[in-house]
């Protein structure tokens, strides 16, 4: 089975057909650069691009139609209008922190205060004479033993409570 023949359009030829003798160039494929190239070369690349930019600013017609006109004036006074504004919120959050800074100092004073009340308040012969005004004593050494329950040791003190009224 034979492929069939093409038809050639008036649109697939070429618009000029090259001089008899000569050869047309032959179309090369593009050469893709190697991911190590591109790395390698890229930030040079970014950083000419950049710096090209940069060098022809002041020649662009942007630049020179603005300074040629009022609008200049209208720019140097919206960026002169917010370093001032930086400025002050720079000042207003220097003045805050300090007001900031004063009130931990008197919160880390007053949590000393309080400490050193809660550590006399828990001292171990305050603790005692407390419980020896209540009454109650201190055992030996040897009389302290644990108590050891059972699971339905809790259900019979419930209903011991329960039969109480408490």
């Amino acid at each position: 089975m034979a492929a069939p023949a093409r038809q050639m359009s008036a649109s697939s030829l070429p618009a000029v057909l090259p001089a008899p003798g000569r050869r047309r160039p032959r179309a090369t494929p593009a050469r893709r650069p190697s991911p190590q190239r591109h790395q390698r070369h890229g930030g040079r690349r970014l950083v000419g691009r950049t710096a090209h930019v940069v060098t022809h600013l002041p020649e662009s017609g942007a630049v020179v139609g603005i300074s040629r006109s009022r609008v200049w004036i209208a720019i140097i006074g919206i960026l002169l209008t917010g370093l001032v504004t930086i400025n002050v919120m720079t000042v207003s959050y220097g003045a805050s922190s300090s007001k900031i800074d004063a009130q931990i100092q008197s919160l880390e004073r007053r949590n000393a205060i309080l400490r050193s009340t809660e550590t006399e308040m828990l001292s171990m012969p305050r603790v005692h004479d407390a419980a020896v005004a209540a009454g109650m004593t201190s055992p030996d050494p040897e009389e302290v033993r644990y108590l050891h329950y059972k699971p339905g040791d809790i259900a019979a003190a419930a209903a011991r409570l329960a039969a109480e009224g408490g």
